[in-house]
């Protein structure tokens, strides 16, 4: 048991230096592939109003978050402080920001259960449900865009987008029918369990272990769709209509840095635009190859915005490197820092 222990400790740290190495190298690449020169003028061109407009938006969108996360708590009874909400959605954000799977829904959950009487299959839930809707919301506005620019791609990325709204619509179909995940969760338990029939020695304790397995897999499904049954239709409805905000006003940032680059104007077949691109380039990002999508998520969005409106590289690069900055970095070292007092204080 040792053995397997650090086999996986020792995977763990090759994927994440793996996935460093991923996020540099795309950086450095298109940095010096856009040239350093031309990003730092696409820089200097931002006017005023828009650096504090894409500021407040900022603000906005953390609000929104908060908010939305705060909801789906209170539906299920965990009564916790806007204050602690924050705090944890912030700890999520370092989490996200430190390792190459989007694991910072895991990390808040985690903290969640620890720091509150939260059981960990509903601190879990309301995480998963919170993700739910964001994936719910990409997939549509995923969809509005791609008439935009899909003629000005190769057929392979067609596919690949095509398949990406596929994913997200059979996921979100599985999270609300529990027959369906049900007969899923027992169809992989029993492969394991055929590949696990191959060792002889200690039959009989493999066996208890499976039956335990087993239950354990079942109590947490029925835990989980129990948990649905908090929830409303009109309840759905404000949690999607908080997350079309939040990606309307995520599409407006970026449009706003865009725009004021390239001193151009802002109309509205722009925003629909970006927004759309970057909600596929969250889609793209989900491949856990880098480190919470950075470099990967940064070239889709320069190509696709380059491809669809024509619009300079350099801009729509340095457009995205100061999104990923204000959205991710800022929150993520807030995070850690408050992860680190407490840890501290607690000591």
């Amino acid at each position: 048991m040792k053995k397997i222990k650090i086999e996986k400790k020792h995977l763990r740290i090759f994927q994440n230096i793996f996935a460093v190495a991923i996020t540099l190298g795309l950086i450095i690449y298109l940095i010096f592939r856009f040239e350093p020169t031309q990003i730092i003028a696409a820089i200097t061109r931002l006017s005023a109003w828009s650096i504090v407009s894409v500021i407040l938006l900022m603000i906005t969108l953390i609000l929104l978050k908060i908010l939305r996360w705060h909801f789906i708590l209170h539906k299920l009874d965990i009564r916790i402080s806007l204050l602690r909400t924050m705090e944890l959605i912030l700890i999520g954000a370092f989490g996200a920001s430190v390792t190459p799977a989007k694991v910072g829904d895991v990390v808040r959950a985690y903290y969640l259960s620890k720091w509150t009487d939260t059981k960990e299959t509903t601190s879990f839930f309301s995480a998963i449900l919170d993700r739910i809707m964001d994936l719910i919301s990409i997939g549509f506005f995923a969809l509005i865009a791609l008439p935009f620019f899909i003629t000005q791609l190769e057929g392979i990325t067609k596919w690949s987008l095509a398949s990406g709204l596929i994913l997200i619509l059979v996921i979100t179909i599985l999270m609300f029918n529990s027959q369906i995940i049900k007969k899923i969760v027992m169809l992989l338990v029993r492969i394991r369990n055929r590949k696990e029939k191959n060792n002889q020695e200690i039959l009989g304790e493999k066996e208890s272990e499976k039956t335990q397995d087993n239950s354990k897999s079942i109590k947490f499904i029925d835990e989980y769709y129990s948990n649905l049954a908090h929830f409303k239709t009109r309840d759905y409805l404000l949690i999607i209509f908080l997350t079309f905000v939040f990606w309307m006003l995520l599409g407006l940032q970026v449009s706003i840095l865009i725009s004021s680059m390239a001193e151009i104007y802002l109309t509205f077949q722009i925003l629909l635009t970006i927004t759309g691109i970057m909600s596929i380039a969250a889609i793209v990002s989900l491949v856990p190859i880098s480190i919470s999508g950075i470099g990967i998520r940064d070239a889709t969005i320069t190509l696709l915005v380059f491809y669809s409106l024509q619009i300079g590289t350099e801009i729509a690069f340095s457009a995205s490197l100061i999104q990923t900055t204000l959205n991710m970095l800022i929150p993520g070292i807030i995070g850690g820092i408050i992860l680190l007092f407490r840890r501290r204080r607690k000591n």
